[in-house]
Parts: structure tokens; C-alpha cells; sequence
């Protein structure tokens, strides 16, 4: 499929950036630091006069930290500005940082690490024995004034992990570039709207969504640290309301953390009503959490029309499906979940059923992308059926890392299952977190959804699916918990599963394993608590043992 017509490319703001738009920075607690384009431009060529100088340019790769900075943002645009390619690598904590840079490094072959200068010595001891450069962020000194040089692979990003480690994408600067403004298009974002993002800058929606895309029209955006839209996702509220004319986005996970941690009292003097697209992304959407987040912020002005849920991933730059501002329904399906079937036309049920799953769109396909729905062989099914999604288009990125083998061709398979209705995706869960019980399909995100509401802290529970002992088994893995209430949620989840095996636990310390986006690692989740029998000293309570007599509950030993 065709990119969209002529468009202009993503770094001619350096050649002429806007003086009166500007870049916002939280410091994490409150305080905000502007900074405005023709600053970040002399910053920019400062970079890329450090970079040239050490002899970096079209074809080497670089990487960086994906800290939320005006630092992260000058040298991510001196790496490009050079025809350098780089890397963005989740910043996580010390323990585990080493082995993750030891990993990218050996899949990517970065010619050189860029950081600021207090992470300097610390990284240089990590990834010098490893064959790699660390440069330090300019921060004054000479600039290059000559033309951007534009690299071959525009980006390399890293996918988020959930179903193994994460793996790097290559992402051509046509695709990148091209779809930037096929998002402006999207969301109807000119030079004169405004973004305001809290998602990191090392995830695609928090980089490419919210980064690059307003930067590609030298437009003014603000960014929030990760930590401090969790500790207080009301302040991200009100950099919205400050903002006028705004877009945004939120993981889908993250709602019901607004919803936990924002009264509707808080509510009161904020101005939402200019938040003309709130894109809504990551995995299927909860209905009752989405309408449950526009009741709270409706007293605003939030309207319904600008929330927009939206499927993608890096392996397609971003975006493949979205919702447009619009000011009519969210569209959604009551479907059966238990009698779906990879190959067969999806059934609907009756609001009542038991088995009913109310499931959101996630809109119709972007301009020059496409989601198709194919089956156990590959083979395109019609709309209306179930099966596995497979993205297409322009946007869609070269390949992982490591050999032509790992190219994608012509089309995607995203280990999605899902289904298309008037031309738009319904996305149901995992192709690999599903069990059948009694020959019907169950996903980890139904299990999810049942635990959740269960639970007493939701956020801190992880339903996992898998073969235990010849049996299917639903695994409620709960932290920070007492043995009561993970029994007590067991016991909740089963009652609505009968046929499957239900089991409790306590997650031990770091059991709990989510990618960089912040959703769950399942399949690791699985190997490394149930395939190893680490589970059997942690379980609380198994609906196998559960009113036998067996000392299958065990809330009462203190566990």
C-alpha cells in the first residue's frame, strides 16, 4: 500500500525551527522548564558537531537512553541529523541495565553510547569491556551547520517483550517519515495543536506518537517523567487543561489507574473540553473501564468523541487502526467468547449469556495500512470471522535484527487474534495465552478481567494460562498480598471458569515480570513459576484440592 502524497521530512524544523513554539519539561515533581525551538536546534547541531567529530555518521548505529529529556530529544535529533541510526534502550534499573545493554550490543553493533554526563562514567564501565563508545551529551561547544544527512534505517526500536525478549526493529526513514504525517492526518494535528505525553520515550507510542510526531511539524508539546504521571496522573490532567488545543495518549492499562488515584472532586476547575484526540493504545480495551474514565472526566468537558482507541506496534512504526475524532459512538461487539473459533464467523450473544465479552473497536485501518484477518495457514479469512491479525502498508518496518531471516515481506502475523466488522478491528487477546476448555477458547485477558475485579489491588495481579500436569490451569499470580485475598480472588475466578483448574499465589520477590510498556510477560511469567515448580511453596489456594480435604488451601498456615 502506498504512503500517503508528498510530504515534507521530520528534521526541516532545523532548517527554519519556529521561535514562538517551544518544548515543555516536568522535572518530576511539578516544576516545568521550557525549552523553545531555536534553542533545541543550536543543541541539535552541537550533537551532531560532537558526533561527526568522533567520526559517526550515515550507517553507524547509536544508542540511547529513552530518559523522558530535553537532553534524550537534542541527541536523538544529532544522531539523525548526522545519518546515524539510533537505538533506544529502556532505561531499567542498575540491576538489570548491564545485561540489557550487553544484549542490544550484541544485536545491534552500536558504534557508540550517548548519555548525559552524570550517567557517564557508570555506563562507560558497563559497556566499554563490550567494544562500545560513550559520548557525552554537548551541552555548548561548536555546532554543524551543514544539511541533515538522512540515514537508510531511520530508527531502531525495541518491541516490548510480552511474549519473549524484547527484539529490535528496524524502522526505514521512508516508513518512519511518511508515517509521522500520515498521523497528522489521523488526528487532524497541525502546527498550532499541541501534544502532552507522559508515556517514555523508549516505548513507540510515547516516541513516535508523541515525540517525533508534533516535532515533525516544529509544533509545542509538554512530557512528564513515566513515575510522576504514576504517582500523580492528575498533574497530567492539568497540563492538558493548561494546553489549549492538545492531543495525547494513554495505554489502555493505565485507566483504571487514573480512575484509582483521581477523585471527581479533583476534577473540578480543569478544562478538558480542547483535548480534541486522546489515542488509547496497547492491548484489547476494557469497556467498563473506558466508560468509566469518560463519566469521571466528562464534568471537564472531555468529550466522547475524542477518546480514541487504536491498535499498533513497532513492528509497523506505530499505528495500523485508530479511531478518528468523531463526535458519534465507540463502536463494540458482544461476542461468545467460548464459542470462538480460529476459521469460523464469530458469534454473537445475547447481552445476558454467560459468556458474553463486550469487545471495543479499535477503529478502521490508517491511511496505506491494512489489518487482515488470516488463519492457521496463513490463508485471508472474510470479515466477520475469527483468526490471527496481520498488518500491512507502508509503515511497516524492514525486520527484527539478526539475518534476513527475521524480514517481514509484505505482511506482518502480530500473534493477535481478532476480527474485523465494517472494516474495523475488534482485538480479542494472544494467540499464545489462550487455553480451550471444554473445546472453547479462553484468553489470559478474560481470566485477567475476572481477577481484576476480584482483586483489592488490581493492579498488582497477573492471570497467566498454561498445560500443568495434563491439565489446563489459570494461574492468579498476586503481589503484596495476604493469602486471604489471592484465596479469595482464586476462588472468584474459578466460580465463573468452571472446567479449569484454578490456582492462587504469592508472587515472590521479582516473580512479577512486565515489559518495558509495562504489560505483563506471560510466557516467561509461566516458565519461570510453574515449568520450574517454584509455584508449589507459593500457592495459596487450588481449586483442584478445593472442599476435598487436601491441604490444597492454605490461607491458614500464614502464607
Amino acid at each position: 500500500m502506498r504512503a500517503p502524497t508528498t510530504i515534507p521530512h521530520m528534521l526541516s524544523w532545523l532548517e527554519a525551527p519556529p521561535p514562538e513554539h517551544s518544548l515543555r519539561f516536568s522535572d518530576g515533581h511539578g516544576a516545568w522548564n521550557t525549552h523553545t525551538y531555536p534553542e533545541m536546534a543550536r543543541q541539535v547541531r552541537r550533537n551532531a558537531y560532537r558526533l561527526r567529530r568522533a567520526g559517526l555518521g550515515r550507517g553507524d548505529v547509536v544508542l540511547l537512553l529513552g530518559r523522558n529529556t530535553i537532553g534524550f530529544v537534542t541527541a536523538l535529533y544529532g544522531i539523525l541529523h548526522v545519518g546515524a541510526t539510533p537505538a533506544i534502550v529502556a532505561p531499567v534499573g542498575p540491576e538489570e541495565l548491564e545485561g540489557r545493554l550487553r544484549n542490544v550490543i550484541a544485536a545491534a553493533r552500536p558504534a557508540a553510547l550517548v548519555v548525559a554526563a552524570d550517567h557517564a562514567a557508570l555506563l562507560e564501565s558497563a559497556v566499554g569491556p563490550l567494544g562500545c563508545r560513550v559520548l557525552v551529551e554537548a551541552e555548548d561547544g561548536p555546532t554543524d551547520d551543514n544539511g541533515s544527512e538522512l540515514p537508510e534505517t531511520a530508527l531502531i526500536q525495541f518491541s516490548s517483550g510480552s511474549t519473549g525478549s524484547p527484539r529490535g526493529v528496524r524502522i526505514p526513514w521512508s516508513a518512519l517519515n511518511a508515517h509521522l504525517f500520515g498521523i497528522h492526518d489521523w488526528l487532524s494535528f497541525d502546527q498550532n495543536s499541541r501534544a502532552v505525553s507522559w508515556l517514555p520515550f523508549y516505548h513507540d507510542l510515547g516516541l513516535v506518537g508523541c515525540l517525533l510526531m508534533p516535532l515533525a511539524l516544529g509544533a509545542s508539546s509538554s512530557y512528564m517523567p513515566p513515575q510522576e504521571f504514576i504517582g500523580h496522573p492528575l498533574r497530567w490532567l492539568r497540563e492538558i487543561s493548561r494546553s489549549g488545543e492538545t492531543a495525547s495518549a494513554i495505554a489502555a492499562f493505565s485507566l483504571p489507574h487514573v480512575l484509582r488515584r483521581v477523585r471527581p472532586e479533583q476534577v473540578a476547575g480543569l478544562d478538558l473540553g480542547r483535548l480534541r484526540s486522546l489515542v488509547i493504545g496497547a492491548e484489547r480495551i476494557d469497556p467498563d473501564a473506558l466508560s468509566a474514565f469518560h463519566r469521571l472526566l466528562a464534568p471537564a468537558g472531555l468529550a466522547h468523541g475524542s477518546l480514541l482507541p487504536a491498535y499498533g506496534m513497532a513492528e509497523a512504526t506505530l499505528g495500523v487502526t485508530g479511531l478518528r475524532p468523531d463526535p458519534h459512538e465507540i463502536h463494540s461487539q458482544l461476542v461468545d467468547m467460548g464459542a470462538l473459533e480460529v476459521g469460523k464467523p464469530v458469534p454473537p450473544a445475547p447481552a445476558h449469556a454467560p459468556a458474553a465479552t463486550r469487545l471495543v473497536s479499535s477503529g478502521r485501518p490508517l491511511v496505506g495500512m491494512g489489518a487482515d484477518i488470516v488463519g492457521t495457514h496463513g490463508e485471508l479469512l472474510p470479515e466477520g470471522f475469527f483468526g490471527e491479525i496481520a498488518v500491512r502498508g507502508y509503515s511497516l518496518a524492514t525486520g527484527y535484527l539478526n539475518g534476513g531471516a527475521a524480514a517481514f515481506g509484505d505482511r506482518f502475523r502480530t500473534g493477535d487474534m481478532g476480527f474485523t466488522i465494517d472494516d474495523e478491528l475488534y482485538v480479542v487477546g494472544r494467540a499464545g495465552d489462550s487455553v480451550k476448555v471444554n473445546g472453547r477458547p479462553l484468553f489470559a485477558e478474560d481470566v485477567q478481567a475476572l481477577a481484576t475485579t476480584a482483586a483489592p489491588h488490581p493492579r498488582r495481579v497477573v492471570a497467566l494460562l498454561g498445560d500443568l500436569g495434563g491439565l489446563n490451569t489459570a494461574v492468579v499470580v498476586m503481589k503484596g498480598s495476604a493469602a486471604h485475598e489471592a484465596s479469595a480472588v482464586g476462588q472468584a475466578v474459578a466460580a465463573r471458569l468452571p472446567g479449569l483448574r484454578v490456582m492462587a499465589l504469592l508472587a515472590p520477590p521479582g516473580a512479577v515480570r512486565r515489559t518495558t510498556s509495562g504489560k505483563p510477560r506471560r510466557k516467561l511469567m509461566w516458565q519461570e513459576l510453574m515449568t520450574s515448580g517454584a509455584w508449589e511453596s507459593q500457592v495459596v489456594w487450588d481449586s483442584r484440592g478445593a472442599g476435598t480435604g487436601r491441604p490444597a488451601d492454605r490461607t491458614a498456615a500464614g502464607l
